[in-house]
Formats: C-alpha cells, structure tokens, sequence
C-alpha cells in the first residue's frame, strides 16, 4: 500500500504540482484519510520519502557511471543526463513549483546537485591530469555548469523555447563538449 500511495502522490505532483491535497490523494486511491495516515503521517513526510527515492535513484546510476569504464567525456554526459528511473520524468514545471512550495526540500535538492558538482570537477581535473581534457579554469566550469543547471530547471525558460529538460542539457553538453566553432 505504501508504494501504491507514492505512485499515486506522483501522479498528482504531475497533475497538480505540489499544491496537491491529501484528499486529492485520497480520491485518487479511493481511500479513507487515516488509512493513509497509517503509512505517512503528512504530505511533508510524504514528499520527504519521494524526493528521497529520487535522491537515491539519481545516486545509484551515477555511481553506476562513475565506475565504469566510459572514457570521461562519456561520463560527463551520462552524468548530465540521468533521469529518474523510478517514476516518469517530471514536467518541467515541478521544478520551480517545488523551490517555491517546499523551499526546505528545495534545499536537498541544492545540496545534492552541489555534491554532484563537486564529483564532475574532480573527474574533469582527472581528465585534464590524464591528458583526456585540456586545462581549462575548473572554477569558472563549475559556476558555468551550475548557474545553467539551476536556469534549465525554470519552467519559463523550458515553455519559451519549447524544451524539455533534457533537450536543454543535451544542448548545453552539445555546445559544451563541441563548442562553437564549426568543425569544417
């Protein structure tokens, strides 16, 4: 019943973004209030659990990546690119909805990408140490990196140029690891 509650909770971040009400839950699961209070004792808690399955999810394939043997380029893509695997993508909207509602949950998501970040410098140094990467200012990469990771989440941006999430980080990486000139 637990799980059949996230999944349900999903669907409804999808439908109606975080502003959901545990009676919308309730309606959807065709149950009683304090059958779903037996399993989560708030929409907090319960938001909590989902983002910490998300947290996870994204955790698990990078180490995933991060171990394998992909040359660091690749890495840096497959990195840049994860999606949940757990539920389907989120709409693009969620991401501002979810800063704006639950800006201690926001937080975690912050710190994680931080964390994140600080992974993708260390591979990239040891791709410039292994002579894979040209030496580039790490620091002024990072601040690049995560102000475009933080403007791609917003909704606008996305709805404005008819993006999906991903679309927008396929670009980014496209012009990161391309670049701008024209290879002719």
């Amino acid at each position: 019943m637990r799980n059949r509650i996230i999944m349900a909770t999903v669907e409804e971040i999808n439908l109606r973004g975080f502003k959901f009400t545990m009676s919308d839950l309730t309606r959807r699961l065709s149950i009683s209030k304090s059958s779903l209070y037996e399993h989560f004792s708030s929409k907090d808690e319960l938001i909590g659990t989902i983002l910490d399955i998300v947290l996870n999810d994204f955790q698990e394939q990078e180490e995933k990546i991060y171990s394998s043997n992909l040359p660091i380029i690749e890495k840096l893509q497959a990195s840049l690119t994860i999606t949940p695997k757990t539920f389907e993508p989120f709409h693009n909207r969620l991401y501002d909805d979810l800063r704006l509602t639950y800006p201690e949950e926001w937080e975690r998501v912050a710190s994680f990408r931080k964390k994140r970040m600080e992974r993708l410098v260390t591979l990239l140094s040891q791709g410039m140490e292994a002579g894979t990467i040209r030496h580039i200012h790490l620091g002024v990469l990072q601040q690049l990196l995560t102000s475009t990771m933080n403007d791609l989440t917003s909704y606008r941006f996305l709805a404005e140029n008819n993006m999906t999430y991903l679309d927008a980080v396929a670009a980014m990486l496209d012009i990161l690891i391309n670049g701008l000139q024209d290879g002719e």
